[in-house]
């Protein structure tokens, strides 16, 4: 009879009174509460850097693939360098760009069949707002002379470009919205570049290097 109480009272302690379970269940009730409101915050909180951070990573992208561009003209197979030349444009019109070719062009170009070698290609930023654009022909194409290059558009939130020149007599730098001539004509090729991004109220400015055949490629 003895064991028999103490059996049950032994069962009795290791059970859960409905009091304990009901107080536990607010407990979980109320972590859970305090875990949705920790989550919902802290998505609000990454929702409002969410365009900012986007908008960075697409300008740095944007940047690294033109300065790419730019190495490969000077330092890659069949690269003949950097300089300015006047492009024909779809309305009939010539405007000053920076151009240089590539022996095998570049994965922005959508080819309709089988790329071509030898592409011509130049950067612009468009009068129409489009932004930066990439005109590019290849040198080979039959009706290259009668025919503007083709666009594509590398990034439509550049919204200008800047073109860098370091004077030597003065020591400084000058930062003008056209390229600069000689007095017989020719363009000069600047030192750098500047792409001035906006998306809404958000703007950035990338500076890149212009290189030049001599430079090795340990000076990147």
């Amino acid at each position: 009879m003895n064991a028999g109480r103490t059996s049950f009272r032994f069962r009795r302690a290791g059970a859960f009174t409905l009091v304990e379970v009901l107080l536990a269940l607010a407990l979980l009730g109320s972590l859970l509460v305090a875990l949705n409101v920790f989550v919902f915050s802290m998505a609000e909180v990454w929702g409002k850097g969410r365009d900012e951070r986007l908008f960075g990573q697409h300008c740095r992208a944007v940047s690294a693939h033109v300065e790419d561009l730019l190495r490969a003209a000077v330092l890659g197979p069949g690269g003949d360098g950097l300089a300015i030349k006047e492009v024909k444009q779809e309305n009939g019109g010539e405007t000053p760009e920076l151009c240089f070719t590539l022996a095998d062009g570049d994965r922005l170009l959508p080819w309709p069949s089988a790329a071509i070698p030898d592409v011509e290609l130049s950067f612009t930023v468009d009068p129409q707002g489009k932004g930066l654009i990439l005109h590019w022909q290849s040198v080979l194409e039959l009706r290259r002379e009668q025919e503007a290059p083709r666009v594509v558009v590398v990034s439509p939130f550049v919204a200008s470009m800047g073109w860098d020149y370091y004077d030597e007599s003065f020591k400084r730098w000058e930062t003008v919205e056209e390229p600069k001539r000689e007095p017989d004509g020719t363009y000069l090729l600047p030192k750098r570049l500047r792409l001035r991004f906006a998306y809404n109220k958000l703007t950035a400015e990338r500076v890149l290097r212009v290189p030049t055949h001599g430079e090795g490629a340990t000076d990147y």
